[in-house]
């Protein structure tokens, strides 16, 4: 098994230049893609990354979405012949120092998607709280099952096969849905999901690229079409309920 980083980027080169060293002490091979972003922006990583070896930048000619980022990583992951990929968000809010405990655990359950159940300190705004609140009853009723105990969070560790078979049989979302409807369907396809506690923080004067308006339509959008995608699925969710409960 081999395992890289994935890092989607747009617009947030003061926090990522920040942030890098530290996923550069991993020793990991890391694939940057940046989705869009600002020429100046661009500029800072290229001129940050141009001697360092094993760091791989795409780049998106237009802003695709965090989703498409992601799986522009999966398919170079893949060319390049990583298993896995770990996927960890570019504004520093994750803990670089569980990376380690992530791959330890999926090199112990190569097929898992090994997910970041986030803990957090009293930096984090109260309205993403109450989104993950509500994402996660939305969840429990399209998987019919707890199986899914964070569907936001961005830091994961992802065996490229499987997460290829999710996206072969079904659509996946290219932005802010793609976190949480990628873990929907992976439950769907019977793909193993395991989460591992992490410290999740919100850096002082950290970027946001959440829409309210424009991104909880999508997320609406995103639940109305996996209620569906339950419903069709219905008969094997409920025989996989009764047993789990067995």
């Amino acid at each position: 098994m081999t395992y890289c980083l994935i890092i989607p980027h747009y617009n947030h080169e003061r926090q990522f230049l920040d942030f890098l060293p530290e996923l550069l002490k991993t020793q990991l091979p890391c694939i940057i893609i940046d989705d869009g972003s600002q020429v100046e922006s661009v500029k800072q990583i290229k001129d940050f990354i141009a001697n360092l070896a094993n760091v791989y930048l795409l780049e998106h000619t237009y802003n695709r979405g965090k989703g498409a980022a992601v799986k522009t990583g999966f398919i170079y992951a893949r060319a390049l012949g990583f298993t896995h990929a770990v996927q960890i968000d570019a504004d520093g809010q994750h803990a670089v120092e569980d990376i380690e405990k992530f791959i330890e655990y999926s090199k112990a359950e190569p097929s898992t998607f090994v997910c970041g159940c986030p803990t957090f300190d009293a930096s984090v705004p109260k309205v993403r709280l109450y989104g993950r609140k509500v994402t996660d009853f939305w969840v429990i009723l399209e998987t019919l099952s707890f199986k899914i105990k964070d569907g936001l969070c961005g830091f994961r560790v992802y065996p490229l096969k499987q997460a290829e078979a999710v996206y072969d049989h079904y659509y996946v979302g290219g932005r802010m849905d793609f976190d949480t409807e990628i873990l929907v369907k992976a439950v769907w396809l019977n793909i193993p999901l395991h989460f591992i506690n992490t410290k999740v923080v919100y850096p002082e004067k950290s970027v946001s690229h959440f829409n309210y308006l424009r991104d909880n339509m999508l997320l609406i959008r995103l639940h109305t079409r996996l209620m569906i995608g339950m419903v069709l699925h219905l008969p094997k969710l409920v025989m996989g309920f009764f047993r789990g409960s067995r």
